[in-house]
């Protein structure tokens, strides 16, 4: 008694509950997630807490030991309780066991005899009971197995550690595959052990003084497996941002596989979930008992939660569907007996009429021959055709008459090809090929130089494609085109000469440039110390008129000088080294930079890299874009309203674009919009700036395959997109 008032005491307070997982956060727990996410246990008035498992925490003494409420764990359930533990099994999410037993395919283990002597990775908590029921029901003795402990890591299978492990069929085959390896596996299933997974239980103390909360959360939980596996990308998302999952190396990929795989588990179009079927429970108690692994078969009433004996409702719509479907199946085989000689006599007709309609389609498919013919005539198409075991080869015309040649020139024979391709392309070509024929790639194509009748070299682009292969999958027949892109070719042969000689002429405008700024400044910086020594007082009004003009004339001189400068420099940025750059740290160093701006501007400045929280990219080149804008946003604040700028990122394909938002001044877009980015543009009074910045950046992003973008509302603020091209890492 006094145990039940303190469990109602303890769940009274918020009904507040632990849950403890069978094991890391993944997509096998996203019922359980959904109902958190989408609030389901909140509408229940449910604060839950899912604690995630490891090889040290098995659900079933956790709970109990009054560590958790809740649980997940496998039929193995019921041999617990037929034990003498106090557990009550609420509803089974897999409605198929998602063991199995996986090896490598080199190792030759396919069926369960063939593990006698070998070494298998086993855990007492994590299915084995299941699994040992499998060689029991073989007539394997499970000593003449060499068990070890589990180690949780796939690669031991590929380091020979083991020869096989039990898993999960829904993730580590997936995980095996990515690595690079292809697995067997040995399903229980097939041996006539077919049990349920991932069955959520209780204590039976909790279920019996707590039988609201018990049937608020199990309802809940059912709700979020519904909502998970009909949203299963939103849901994949969701679990990346769990703890410890990126860090374990899992991608989206990876959840949506695991998802995918489950769905043959879990059956949610069929059975609802949560489904538990007491007949199938009685059945899994005999299969334990024939093989010695329960002495006494138990009472399951205390077992099975109120509820989840019943029989889905949808598994009998469905039942009722296909009763209808066969009925009328048998329906209509007696109408087809009768109708029968109806539809012989039918056919015969049909077979005549088919005789006259084959000869008319006989005589279309040679109008259609011809019209193809004229067709790759008119085209500039030379096929070929190739039979690799009879190694009969066939050109047509055009294919003849692309290299200069009369169709009675040249003979139909693969040597022909050889003789006529350019030489330093043979070993490439044939290397192509013959991956072709192997089946390693589904299409072959290059482009090659052919030899003229003239003697001159022609660009030519082959395509083909396997038209039959053998069992192997090695192809016996291939059929391809040839087309004349030697015009082409020549063309982006001159352009590419045009580019270099550009980029070449460009190299020494900029070198002609450098020299002119600092051959320049001293002579600039010497003309301003002279007139400085000049004594203004006792010069004549017109003179000192004079002087005037000449000191303007140098101060702007040696702006334009200095403005020169700025834009080389900002060039020079351009062939930093890209490295890995992370936008909070380089951010903070650029803020170092102007603090004392931010401070007397009283500017606030937010940040949020959480979408693309990195970069390849060179970090000069980064760095004057984020002091460019921050300093424009603070610079054209508007003069009742402290700056507020808000920093962030994302990844948008082969972009990462970067966000520099303010509730400054704003641009007018209508009047200044295509001379937002050009030199020296102002578009505010009584501001010190030169319209250098967005020039600078702008030629900086560009010039790095980028692009920059802006959305400006006056006296709303601006909104500058800046689009970053990603680059690859030197070893990817």
């Amino acid at each position: 008694m006094l145990i039940l008032i303190s469990l109602s005491q303890l769940f009274a307070a918020d009904d507040s509950v632990r849950v403890q997982l069978k094991w890391w956060h993944q997509f096998q727990f996203a019922g359980y997630y959904a109902a958190e996410k989408k609030g389901y246990y909140r509408e229940q008035g449910l604060k839950v807490k899912l604690i995630p498992g490891d090889p040290m925490h098995a659900p079933v003494p956790q709970v109990l030991n009054n560590e958790a409420d809740f649980g997940i764990t496998g039929s193995d359930l019921v041999v617990e309780y037929a034990n003498g533990k106090p557990l009550v099994a609420l509803g089974a999410i897999f409605q198929h066991s998602p063991y199995t037993i996986l090896s490598l395919k080199e190792k030759n283990i396919h069926v369960p005899s063939d593990l006698i002597g070998k070494r298998l990775m086993a855990s007492p908590d994590q299915g084995w009971t299941e699994l040992k029921a499998v060689f029991l029901r073989e007539g394997i003795a499970p000593d003449s197995l060499k068990l070890l402990s589990h180690s949780w890591k796939n690669t031991d299978l590929i380091e020979d550690k083991a020869d096989a492990i039990t898993a999960y069929i829904s993730v580590e085959v997936n995980q095996l595959r990515k690595l690079g390896v292809d697995p067997s596996y040995i399903l229980p299933i097939n041996y006539g052990i077919d049990f349920y997974g991932d069955v959520l239980f209780t204590q039976k103390k909790i279920a019996e003084s707590e039988p609201q909360l018990v049937q608020k959360f199990t309802e809940a939980s059912f709700k979020g497996w519904a909502y998970a596996m009909s949203h299963t990308s939103e849901m994949a998302d969701y679990i990346l941002s769990l703890p410890g999952v990126k860090e374990r190396g899992v991608t989206k990929d990876d959840l949506l596989v695991e998802a995918e795989a489950m769905r043959k588990l879990i059956l949610p179009d069929l059975v609802e979930i949560g489904h538990m079927n007491e007949g199938r429970w009685r059945h899994i108690i005999e299969i334990h008992s024939r093989l010695g692994l329960i002495q006494n078969s138990p009472d399951l009433t205390g077992f099975l939660y109120d509820g989840t004996q019943k029989v889905s409702s949808k598994f009998f719509k469905n039942a009722v569907y296909i009763s209808i479907i066969v009925l009328s199946l048998l329906l209509i085989s007696v109408l087809y007996g009768f109708s029968l000689r109806k539809a012989v006599k039918k056919r015969t007709e049909e077979l005549e009429a088919e005789i006259i309609e084959r000869a008319h389609a006989q005589q279309l498919l040679s109008i259609s021959e011809q019209r193809l013919e004229m067709a790759t005539v008119a085209a500039g198409l030379g096929i070929w055709d190739w039979d690799i075991i009879s190694n009969d080869v066939y050109f047509n015309d055009q294919w003849k008459m692309m290299l200069g040649y009369e169709p009675d020139e040249l003979e139909n024979s693969f040597t022909t090809f050889e003789q006529l391709l350019h030489p330093n392309e043979k070993s490439g070509l044939m290397q192509l090929l013959n991956d072709h024929l192997e089946g390693k790639s589904e299409i072959y194509q290059a482009m090659i130089r052919m030899r003229t009748k003239d003697r001159r070299w022609k660009w030519i682009l082959t395509m083909s494609k396997a038209s039959k292969r053998d069992e192997t999958g090695r192809a016996i027949r291939l059929s391809g085109i040839h087309l004349d892109i030697d015009d082409i070719k020549q063309k982006e042969i001159e352009l590419r000469q045009l580019s270099q000689e550009l980029m070449h002429s460009n190299r020494e405008l900029q070198q002609f440039a450098y020299i002119t700024s600092h051959n320049l400044r001293a002579p600039v910086a010497n003309l301003i110390s002279l007139l400085s020594l000049f004594d203004k007082e006792h010069l004549s009004e017109r003179n000192h008129v004079f002087l005037e003009k000449m000191e303007m004339s140098v101060e702007r001189l040696h702006a334009t000088l200095n403005d020169l400068n700025e834009i080389l420099s900002s060039r020079a940025n351009m062939a930093e080294k890209d490295e890995v750059l992370y936008f909070d740290q380089e951010l903070k160093k650029v803020l170092e930079l102007i603090s004392e701006e931010i401070r007397l501007k009283e500017a606030v400045i937010h940040a949020d890299f959480s979408r693309a929280p990195s970069i390849f990219f060179s970090r000069k080149v980064l760095h004057s874009i984020l002091l460019n804008l921050l300093t424009n946003a603070i610079k054209y604040r508007k003069p009742d309203q402290a700056p507020e700028i808000t920093v962030s990122t994302e990844e948008d394909g082969e972009f990462v674009i970067l966000y520099v938002k303010d509730n400054g001044m704003g641009i007018d877009l209508e009047k200044y919009g295509n001379k937002i980015f050009g030199l020296y543009q102002r578009f505010h009074d009584n501001k010190d700036g030169k319209g250098l910045g967005l020039y600078i950046i702008k030629n900086q992003i560009e010039a790095l395959e980028g692009k920059i973008a802006v959305e400006s509302i006056v006296n709303k603020g601006s909104m500058f997109h800046v689009f970053l091209k990603k680059k690859k890492l030197s070893y990817e």
